[in-house]
């Protein structure tokens, strides 16, 4: 070799591996705003003309809003330990073990995934799985709730129990505090202090910032305790006094927050303080974005605006989440960040297991063996491209659904020996108001959906025969 070839070898490798360096500094920073019990249609930027939500618009216009995204539907009444546990592991339902509470070990999950890849891993606010897969996911953090809800009895959102983030990962009762301040105001300072913190910061961050508003006790602190007024807040299109029939949750403890039957001054009132807590939670994440602005991370942040689930507050006579109607299972989900299209809004069938995939995929990084949801880079490249041609929900083992691309929806339910089917044309019936099961000039549609249902529940792994007596449910001994 000349001294010339080995002078241009060693000039290239230099080059080489400053870029590389370069590359390593500029990884985007991933950034998950998560909400929770929010509504999918409760955003001013998708069409509620009621709601104030300035800074969740902001996403709205600067990004991609999947319109037709989806939670995984549920275990048992808390919805959101199945959305939490899929979002961190790109799982779908019936892959999740047990009540989704606990994530194996044997499980991937995203924080982890990110850390062996030179992320830096921040955790603030709602945890509602095990504590053994936070400690194992998250380097730092502050104001750590573990638990399901704020409940009234330990502090509400106004005094919520948490934790500064303990790095030996004890997280003892003796180590909670008080809360001074609205949790969302405790989680979003949290975050604000890791972005100051981390402006300069070599390391790329993944920070997961999870709200316990909107979720009740709907208590919105001044001043959006009167923001609205109950008497120009419009009722639900699909407002009932009293769901039909029994789907196997009129005693659930949601159901119980209201008197049946409802009534529209009681529906109007808890939606003016549901919105509340909305327009309170979505100042929270407006103070997040500006510190990310301000710290100059927003050109390398991508940001992800995610609900755990949705809530029916009145409609179809229902006011929790524990059914397969859209306002229970369809939730917020926008993207923002270099390379997504701004003010675009995506109809992709897509699902919160989509997350860890879609974040990998973004990273230019293989997702986990383990992780079975879409990339939704797909669908962001190929809007007009068919990204799922159907999906499909379950709540317990008493109701399952499936919605086709072309917006026929199928639901059905067997509770104590029932059965009960419901069939809505979506394209002209966005509020599931008119069934169409049992008619025959839909006899052939319907069928149509129950095959298709069959076939999703296969492919979600489900454990159910519709075909057989108590849809062949194993009898508990």
């Amino acid at each position: 070799m000349t001294k010339k070839n080995y002078l241009l070898i060693l000039l290239w490798t230099s080059v080489f591996l400053t870029n590389n360096s370069l590359f390593a500094q500029n990884k985007p920073n991933i950034l998950i705003l998560f909400t929770d019990d929010h509504s999918y249609n409760t955003i001013g930027a998708l069409g509620n003309k009621t709601i104030k939500t300035p800074n969740i618009d902001r996403l709205v216009k600067e990004g991609t809003a999947f319109t037709r995204a989806s939670c995984l539907g549920g275990k048992h009444g808390a919805l959101c330990v199945v959305s939490r546990a899929g979002i961190m592991t790109g799982l779908y339902l019936n892959s999740l073990k047990g009540g989704a509470d606990m994530i194996s070990a044997e499980i991937t999950m995203m924080p982890e995934h990110l850390k062996a890849h030179g992320y830096q891993t921040f955790a603030t606010g709602k945890w509602h799985n095990d504590k053994e897969s936070f400690i194992r996911s998250f380097e730092a953090g502050d104001n750590i709730f573990f638990g399901g809800m704020n409940f009234p009895k330990d502090g509400g959102h106004e005094n919520t129990l948490m934790y500064h983030f303990d790095p030996n990962g004890q997280y003892l009762k003796t180590e909670q505090f008080k809360a001074e301040k609205y949790s969302s105001t405790m989680f979003a300072d949290a975050a604000i202090a890791y972005l100051n913190k981390n402006k300069d910061a070599q390391q790329p961050f993944f920070a997961y910032v999870a709200f316990t508003s909107p979720h009740d006790p709907r208590t919105p602190p001044p001043p959006f305790d009167k923001m609205y007024d109950a008497d120009k807040i419009p009722l639900p299109k699909n407002f009932l006094p009293k769901h039909p029939f029994d789907n196997g949750e009129m005693e659930v403890r949601d159901e119980k927050l209201l008197p049946v039957p409802r009534t529209a001054e009681i529906i109007k009132n808890e939606i003016a303080l549901y919105y509340g807590m909305i327009s309170e939670v979505d100042a929270q994440i407006g103070r997040i974005l500006d510190a990310l602005k301000t710290n100059g991370l927003d050109k390398n942040t991508l940001v992800i605006f995610a609900g755990d689930n949705g809530l029916a507050v009145g409609q179809h006579g229902l006011i929790g989440k524990q059914s397969v109607y859209d306002h229970s299972m369809r939730v917020p989900l926008i993207l923002k960040g270099p390379k997504i299209p701004q003010n675009q809004k995506n109809q992709a069938l897509a699902s919160l297991s989509d997350i860890f995939p879609t974040v990998c995929s973004y990273l230019n990084l293989k997702k986990p063996v383990s992780s079975e949801g879409k990339n939704l880079m797909e669908a962001v490249a190929n809007p007009n491209k068919v990204f799922r041609e159907n999906i499909y929900y379950k709540y317990r083992d008493i109701q399952l659904a499936v919605r086709t691309n072309d917006n026929w929806k199928l639901i059905k339910y067997s509770v104590d020996g029932a059965e009960h089917t419901q069939l809505f044309n979506l394209n002209q019936d966005q509020y599931e108001t008119n069934n169409l099961a049992g008619k025959p000039q839909f006899q052939k549609k319907e069928i149509e959906l129950t095959d298709i249902l069959k076939k999703e529940m296969i492919f979600y792994r489900d454990e159910l025969d519709i075909d057989k007596p108590d849809w062949g449910r194993k009898k508990s001994k």
